[in-house]
């Protein structure tokens, strides 16, 4: 891997030398055109003369290879970290530039929709902000911009913001497809169309319809939804700039995969491979099947309730305006404003895999709280389906969070006002840009998480275990439709939790810059204030105040028999009270000298910081009054400071044009936070430094995009590396076109890194997708889709290794599995 990022630099200072030793050329046609950055952006510069690390990743880049869930879409842009492939609903965990994701989600890193946050904080528990959006025909590129600016012209992301731009109908006409899954169940249909309404209208409507089992092969149709996008645009007279509105519509569930069990073979401290449980692959494993669709739950006012078992099911709708005006050529106006309302539920069973031997004899109080229970499970009896009353005797069960979370509110209001001015000065040109930004987040929820036996033993249908107290089902019940205890789960720390806060985050900047010929320079600040109210409640097993450990009886399904199982239930009295502010300041610096149209080398140092929220709550932070105590105060802000140095080159090469750009960065962060479904703290600070490099390839129909990453990460407490933190990470992407045919692949993958313990070390790993594509005509585009082309179980990050023998040379990986080989077929018409 060192050799391969030597060549990438090789190649990249061969053609930077010889532009320093040449005059500057005019650029010619064969360069590839830049879109304008309009991502934290200081200015409106095109990527190739901004000093930003940037990245555009178009639908055409990544249309052919059939991205299963948002993850894929982002594992394009290089210097993203993500850890988990989740499923279609979300879920991913975003790091950046070897900052880790210590707790859950993307706490550095803002996905955003046309220039307006999905939602203010990246990682609100459950409600992680790659839940609300879906890359579908509406999105015309996605924009990152990793570092530097973001710190400035973004809040809450001093890492990277990612933004999916919209297609507004400027390129008239559109397309309608169909994709459809050939080795597994599921349907898509996408459409898009824009047009021109008369000499100063346009418009463009967007969005996808699909239902399915989804590619872990369940046998119902789990995934289901739809989204709709649309804006109209009414361009000024003049050419003075134009008002749009926008608006979208999305319903959408699909089971999300947070474990994908399979053994692990061991040899010390590494893991040496993978292999599948009897009747079980991780590849095609989900833990919801035909026999959970739908569970218990214990409200909040003491009523048992049935709910689904949807997984990730996000209600979107929203409204949006935006503005660009120039008063005068030289001073303009930009205003973006969106109210969305955003509610949803997270309802999805965690697989946590045991050895059955472990669970005959042990107390059933170590699963449901209540210690005056001293029984023991004698055995195991399946629930539900075809063997309903056997003894269960598959060599490994699931012991799980059965989770149902309503996010009965996480809608926001967002606003950003912005004013330009544009005058000459000594020779060159300044730029001045000054604005305010406004957003009201609501974080509304209520969790519901008991506890849970489920088998192992089937790759369709996870099935609900019973306990009973004597051996082959004999004896005294003790759970119910595979339950052992209401809001029990997570060492009862969470089960009934319950919270309405609301944080308002008010932010003024400012960013001056100038422009000297060949050196573009700039330097930005911005105060961000956070206001917040609210109040959480906790649960307790004594919610009545009878000085009595709570249980309720339930019925059981399949015999009949009413049990009585232990509970937690959110007390009457708030476990915290939430009000207070809190501010910080960001800055911003940077410089671009372009050595000619075809070269350039820019350098930024940054520091940006990001209020924690939610993630406050039930941790001890807050007075009685909802001030921050010292603990919540040394909580409450992050910072991550950055230094960057890069080179972009393009030019002719062999025939053909190339594009090289390389970034070698570095990055500290203070992490203060705290994972309260682990209620475990994080306190130490992360340094790290690495190399992006990225290049494309063009040579007649030949076409090659890649990058490779390295990256050094290490916690300065323990002078270790991170948990899923690989060294270097890759992507290939050749492709050819032969005029009416096509065909394509990507080679993407990363090396060795530690599992979250940092006791074992995950193996390296390599996929390869694959595409070809026929047009028979030019309103005709036929595909078909291979991901995972030689269908290898593995696995990227955040698992662990559980249950290891007592040899030592075999455990149980509990993570995400990257999902079997899957194929599709599309037909796109085009008008």
């Amino acid at each position: 891997m060192k050799e391969l990022a030597l060549a990438f630099v090789v190649i990249l200072a061969g053609p930077l030398a010889t532009a320093f030793a040449q005059e500057p050329e005019a650029a010619t046609d064969m360069a590839p055109a830049d879109d304008i950055v309009v991502t934290a952006s200081p200015r409106n510069a095109s990527r190739w003369h901004s000093s930003i690390s940037v990245s555009q990743v178009t639908r055409d880049m990544i249309s052919g290879f059939t991205p299963r869930s948002e993850a894929e879409v982002l594992r394009t842009i290089p210097g993203l970290n993500l850890q988990d492939t989740a499923g279609a609903g979300g879920n991913a965990n975003i790091g950046v530039r070897g900052i880790p994701v210590s707790t859950g989600g993307s706490e550095y890193v803002a996905l955003q929709a046309d220039g307006l946050p999905v939602t203010l904080f990246g990682d609100i528990q459950f409600g992680n902000n790659d839940y609300w959006v879906r890359f579908d025909d509406s999105v015309s590129r996605v924009e990152a911009v990793r570092g530097g600016s973001t710190a400035t012209l973004a809040s809450q992301a001093p890492g990277a913001v990612i933004n999916y731009i919209s297609k507004t109908g400027e390129q008239p006409g559109g397309a309608i497809g169909i994709e459809t899954g050939l080795n597994y169940n599921e349907q898509k249909l996408g459409f898009q169309y824009g047009e021109r309404l008369g000499a100063m209208w346009r418009f463009h409507l967007g969005g996808f319809v699909r239902a399915g089992h989804g590619p872990t092969r369940i046998g119902y149709n789990a995934v289901r939804g739809y989204q709709l996008k649309g804006n109209i645009t009414r361009e000024l007279a003049g050419g003075r700039g134009y008002v749009r509105v926008h608006f979208k519509r999305l319903d959408d569930r699909a089971p999300t995969n947070t474990a994908m069990p399979a053994l692990a073979r061991l040899s010390g401290s590494r893991i040496t491979g993978y292999s599948t449980f009897p009747d079980l692959d991780a590849r095609r494993y989900s833990g919801v099947g035909i026999y959970n669709r739908t569970f218990d739950i214990l409200e909040r006012n003491g009523a048992i309730r049935t709910v689904a078992m949807e997984g990730i099911h996000p209600h979107v709708t929203s409204l949006g305006g935006e503005l660009h005006y120039e008063l005068t050529p030289r001073l303009t106006i930009d205003d973006k404003f969106r109210w969305t309302s955003m509610r949803g539920t997270f309802s999805h069973q965690w697989t946590v895999p045991e050895r059955t031997a472990n669970f005959v004899g042990a107390p059933i109080r170590n699963f449901n709280l209540n210690s005056a229970d001293t029984r023991t499970i004698g055995s195991l009896v399946y629930a539900a389906g075809p063997q309903a009353g056997q003894v269960y005797t598959a060599p490994f069960a699931n012991n799980g969070a059965q989770a149902y979370t309503r996010m009965r509110d996480v809608g926001s209001l967002a606003n950003d006002l912005a004013v330009g001015a544009r005058f000459d000065m000594g020779g060159g040109t300044a730029n001045l840009r000054a604005g305010w930004f406004h957003m009201r987040q609501a974080i509304d929820m209520d969790w519901r998480i008991n506890n849970a036996f489920t088998s192992l033993d089937t790759t369709r249908n996870s099935v609900p275990l019973n306990a009973f107290e004597g051996p082959n089902g004999t004896g005294v019940l003790l759970t119910a439709n595979g339950v052992s205890g209401f809001n029990t789960q997570w060492g009862g720390c969470c089960g009934g939790r319950s919270y309405d806060t609301t944080y308002t985050n008010d932010a003024a900047y400012l960013n001056a810059g100038a422009i000297f010929d060949a050196l573009d320079i700039d330097a930005s600040i911005r105060f961000d204030r956070l206001r917040a109210t609210g109040i959480s409640y906790a649960p307790t097993n004594d919610a009545d105040g009878n000085g009595i450990a709570d249980t309720i009886p339930v019925v059981d399904r399949l015999s009949g028999a009413s049990v009585m199982l232990p509970t937690l239930n959110t007390a009457a009295t708030p476990a915290d009270v939430v009000d207070y502010s809190r501010h910080y300041t960001s800055w911003s610096v940077g410089a671009l000298y372009a050595v000619s149209d075809d070269s350039s080398l820019f350098a930024r140092i940054s520091r940006g910081g990001r209020f924690n929220a939610d993630r406050l709550l039930f941790a001890g932070s807050y007075n009685a009054d909802g001030s921050l105590s010292a603990a919540g105060r040394a909580k409450s802000i992050n910072f991550v400071a950055q230094q960057e140095i890069g080179i972009r080159q393009r030019g002719r090469m062999g025939g053909g044009r190339y594009t090289v750009e390389a970034t070698f960065y570095r990055a500290q962060v203070k992490e203060n936070n705290y994972d309260f479904t682990r209620q475990s703290a994080t306190n130490t600070t992360y340094h790290s430094y690495g190399l992006e490099v990225y290049g494309t390839m063009r040579i007649g129909g030949f076409g090659l995009d890649g990058s490779i990453v390295y990256t050094h990460a290490r916690d300065t407490a323990t002078g270790r590396t991170p948990a899923t933190m690989p060294r270097f990470t890759y992507r290939i992407d050749p492709r050819y076109d032969f005029g009416p045919f096509s065909v394509g692949a990507s080679v993407n993958g990363q090396t060795a890194s530690w599992t979250r313990s940092l006791v074992y070390r995950m193996p390296a790993s390599t996929y390869v997708n694959g595409f070809v594509k026929l047009r028979p005509s030019e309103a005709l585009e036929l595909g078909l889709n291979v991901n995972n082309l030689f269908d290898r179980l593995g696995y990227r990050g955040s698992g662990d290794v559980v249950a290891v023998d007592a040899a030592h040379t075999e455990g149980l990986i509990d993570n995400s599995a990257v999902y079997g080989r899957t194929i599709s077929a599309s037909a796109r018409l085009l008008f």
